[in-house]
């Protein structure tokens, strides 16, 4: 598998990990169909992300995400994670190929992905890292506080946060008032 076959596949691994709700029938057809014929078409991958938009949107940003990273890593040699966060985790290509068949050929590959994210296995570290590595919000992932580490470090608080930063992004919250009242209330710990 070659390079560019690779950034797709991790690329719309990466979208499908940020879908909130399960992909439209037809569209998990047509990625059931191209499980079936694979590794030769990798590239139907990109055009199929076309059909759905929230599906196109998530995938053209992890894909310049994964792109940017791989260009400034070829030139710097730089990690994508902090040291203290998590060890690197990669998958071969062969690995990654039989994740991307599990998933593609589910009934429904974005709750699949998600339970794989979750896991403690490799393949669920391997996910989680390229979960944080193409999310907005590890543009500056050299230098994470002491007090943040456990966001960094645990899959479902990732997603949870990443899923409230993009509701609010795009307006979907409610004003629940002023708590200004408990900024000096005492906490026992």
């Amino acid at each position: 598998m070659n390079n560019i076959d690779k950034l797709t596949l991790k690329a719309l691994l990466a979208a499908l990990m940020r879908l909130e709700e399960p992909l439209p029938d037809d569209l998990q057809n047509q990625l059931k169909e191209i499980s079936k014929t694979w590794p030769p078409d990798v590239d139907k991958l990109d055009a199929l992300t076309e059909i759905y938009p929230p599906l196109e949107d998530e995938y053209l940003e992890a894909r310049s995400i994964l792109q940017n990273d791989g260009e400034r890593f070829r030139s710097s040699g730089v990690q994508t994670v902090n040291e203290t966060v998590n060890e690197t985790v990669v998958l071969s290509d062969e690995k990654l190929i039989n994740l991307a068949l599990q998933i593609f050929s589910s009934e429904d590959s974005v709750n699949s992905l998600n339970q794989a994210y979750t896991e403690s296995s490799p393949i669920g570290q391997f996910l989680f890292q390229l979960r944080r590595q193409t999310s907005l919000m590890a543009k500056d992932s050299q230098n994470i506080p002491e007090e943040e580490l456990w966001v960094w470090q645990d899959p479902v608080v990732w997603a949870s946060l990443e899923r409230g930063l993009k509701q609010a992004q795009a307006g979907k919250g409610r004003y629940l008032g002023d708590f200004s009242q408990y900024a000096d209330l005492e906490i026992d710990d």
